[in-house]
């Protein structure tokens, strides 16, 4: 008998003081009762450090609040005119400059542009609770990397444009029509391939006096740390392909010669089957390009294909877009 009284003491200590108070210290050593089953307060209402923010010269805009216990907070941030979305999560009775801090970068594309960004805060376990506010982006985060275009400026010359059989809609080329992933523009291909043999149904060469440069501007010619990134949007509709190429001044005279100068292609085709702008990028190494290609350039070509091979008859029309074409030193381009 006295030996089960004793097992039961033991048990009851194992089971009970680990989430006691610790007598030495009258500390709790176990979680607080209110952060599990206390009503949820707010000590200090949600605010931003300012109400507009130029992020190349103030770095970052930063987010205070206060809850009365830890909870699962969530703030999103959405441009009122390009529609980017940043979110910030955490778990905390404190929100601040720590662990809410938005440097102008993007969770979900497009980028941020010079707008009026609507910030809201939510509580997800509260349905209760939620507050807003408005910031003014007086001049959006400066990326790194060295650009080639945004499509921003008319190109000129310095894109050249091929239509295979004329089988590119009107939509096709530079447009503005509100859904740019940054600023502005950015260019469109629409088609359908009506020749079974060519799987081709539009192109364009790249040329890199759109960067004012005789030769395409890279951050570094180490294959291993210079990355291709650039920004594919697409409709969801099926068999459309990407291909990006990469033109080597074979003949050494500055310029693009088609069918002269080697061309060398990155990551193989991209079948697309994503909804909305897409962050495509890839090391310089998977084109197989030495150093001393990487610094003759000549042109970079986007090509719009038809996966004929899956196609119905008549085949289906195809297109993506493509912007913010940029090259970045040591990874990708950080959103």
């Amino acid at each position: 008998m006295k030996k089960n009284v004793f097992f039961a003491f033991v048990a009851a200590s194992v089971l009970f003081g680990f989430s006691g108070c610790d007598h030495e210290t009258d500390e709790f050593d176990g979680p607080d009762l209110v952060d599990r089953f206390g009503a949820f307060e707010v000590l200090t209402p949600f605010a931003a450090s300012a109400d507009s923010v130029d992020f190349p010269a103030d770095g970052a805009l930063t987010f205070t609040g206060e809850f009365n216990k830890s909870v699962n907070w969530v703030i999103r941030i959405t441009g009122n005119e390009s529609g980017a979305v940043q979110i910030i999560e955490g778990f905390s009775e404190k929100i601040n400059a720590q662990n809410a801090a938005w440097t102008g970068g993007t969770t979900q594309l497009p980028l941020f542009k010079a707008e009026t960004a609507t910030v809201t805060v939510s509580v997800p376990e509260e349905l209760g609770y939620g507050d807003t506010l408005s910031v003014e982006v007086l001049a959006p985060k400066a990326y790194s990397g060295s650009l080639l275009t945004d499509f921003e400026a008319a190109p000129g010359a310095n894109i050249v444009f091929g239509n295979f059989e004329f089988e590119l809609t009107n939509e096709s080329g530079r447009i503005n029509d509100g859904t740019a992933a940054q600023g502005d523009f950015y260019y469109n291909f629409r088609g359908t391939d009506g020749v079974v043999t060519n799987f081709f149904v539009g192109l364009i060469n790249i040329l890199p006096g759109i960067a004012g440069q005789t030769y395409v501007p890279l951050p570094t010619t180490n294959p291993e740390n210079v990355y291709f990134n650039c920004f594919i949007k697409h409709d969801l509709s099926p068999h459309t392909i990407a291909v990006i190429q990469f033109a080597f001044d074979t003949n050494n005279n500055g310029v693009y010669n088609d069918g002269t100068d080697q061309t060398f292609q990155v990551a193989g085709d991209f079948p697309l089957f994503h909804d909305g702008w897409r962050h495509f990028h890839h090391p310089m190494s998977e084109t197989g390009m030495t150093s001393a290609q990487l610094e003759k350039i000549v042109a970079v070509r986007v090509l719009l294909i038809s996966d004929n091979n899956s196609q119905p008859s008549p085949p289906l029309e195809v297109g993506f877009g493509i912007d913010f074409i940029t090259f970045t030193q040591g990874g990708p381009l950080v959103l």
